[in-house]
């Protein structure tokens, strides 16, 4: 498999992410003086509250695997492991591009004009947080030394973490969502995810 094909493939969602959904009020909260609208895409339709859904769990899953493939560049001692945590880091940035210039199209648009201060903090998405038991993994991680121990915990954690991120995009996909451009971009990740748990699998096979 060609990684740098498979990044490509993420980098040129980047071109048709601004024909997503653009919005008006791009957090995952009602828009003020709006009560109950949703955000408004490019075409006037809305955005769904599924559509919404699936970005923030995907960004949150997604900055737990960059964030651990961060720390595991410096750690990793299998050579194969170490290319993808390499990768992981480049993908996930993409991804995390992607899917915020679909989320904060407006926020981006008013950066550095006048106002720009005001229109962004009532159109900007809650930063990322990480519940306790993801802290936990994250501090092991730190405090573990390098070697084969870090190199199984680290592949475990990516492991489950990508079949995590699979299911995210499965439920979407099945939620017959409307916006096409969005469910392409879904349907791009889902085939990159299960690529990278099969590389995960036979990696797992040669670690035991």
């Amino acid at each position: 498999m060609d990684r740098r094909a498979l990044l490509g493939g993420l980098a040129a969602a980047l071109v048709v992410a601004p024909a997503l959904a653009q919005t008006g009020g791009s957090s995952p909260a009602m828009p003020s003086g709006s009560p109950g609208t949703m955000p408004m895409n490019q075409s006037g339709g809305q955005m769904s509250q599924a559509d919404m859904q699936h970005m923030q769990q995907t960004m949150q899953l997604g900055m737990v695997a960059l964030e651990s493939s961060r720390i595991a560049m410096n750690k990793v001692r299998n050579e194969d492991l170490k290319r993808f945590a390499n990768f992981e880091v480049q993908e996930q940035t993409t991804l995390s591009e992607v899917l915020r210039s679909m989320m904060e199209p407006a926020a981006t648009a008013t950066t550095g004009s006048t106002g720009g201060q005001s229109n962004q903090s009532s159109t900007s998405m809650p930063p990322m947080q990480m519940d306790s038991s993801t802290r936990d993994m994250m501090q092991k991680m730190q405090n573990q030394q390098a070697g084969a121990e870090f190199d199984k915990m680290y592949l475990q954690a990516q492991l489950q973490g990508h079949r995590d991120l699979l299911q995210v995009q499965e439920r979407y996909l099945q939620s017959n969502p409307q916006n096409r451009e969005h469910m392409n971009v879904a349907k791009m990740a889902r085939g990159h995810i299960r690529e990278h748990i099969a590389m995960l699998e036979e990696m797992q096979k040669t670690m035991r």
